[in-house]
């Protein structure tokens, strides 16, 4: 459940997810807060997620289609392919940048996105989402804090990708 009790997948990961422009961004989108929420690092994550995959790529006439589509359905593709080296280490670097223990300080944890166009598309996206206050039926005086917050750091994440963008 999140802060206003309604169904963290639905309301967090899936729209987190679903304003991805590419299959990197919506992926990191469902996963950015596994490792920072579960008792799982980044690469248990990763392990996780391969195995789906290959269940999918290895398994193209077995049944799994009906149960793995309740939860993406919103998210058709044409193709599915094992992801690459290259591929798994960009989404462990993004992953591993959006979990806020991994810095000293909320500052450092921001900045640290800030330099990887994958995690900071991620978290704009997550920041989006977190300041929508209609998912929390009373907000309090924290709830708001929290927001201002959020939109500093949003204002942030957006000079730095417009400053990668123009660069």
């Amino acid at each position: 459940m999140d802060k206003g009790g309604n169904d963290y997948f639905e309301s967090h990961l899936l729209k987190v997810a679903s304003r991805g422009f590419d299959w990197k961004e919506k992926v990191v989108g469902f996963l950015h807060d596994a490792s920072e929420d579960c008792d799982v690092t980044v690469e248990d994550v990763l392990r996780m997620l391969d195995a789906e995959i290959s269940k999918v790529v290895e398994n193209p006439e077995e049944n799994w289609w009906e149960e793995w589509m309740e939860d993406i359905d919103v998210y058709p593709c044409e193709v599915t392919h094992s992801i690459t080296d290259e591929e798994r280490e960009e989404l462990k670097n993004a992953l591993n940048l959006l979990n806020h223990h991994t810095a000293s300080s909320r500052e450092e944890y921001i900045a640290h996105i800030s330099e990887n166009r994958l995690a900071l598309r991620v978290k704009m996206h997550d920041l989006e989402n977190n300041m929508d206050l209609t998912r929390i039926p009373q907000p309090t005086a924290k709830d708001f804090a929290r927001v201002e917050r959020y939109r500093r750091e949003y204002e942030f994440l957006t000079n730095a990708l417009h400053n990668c963008v123009s660069g």
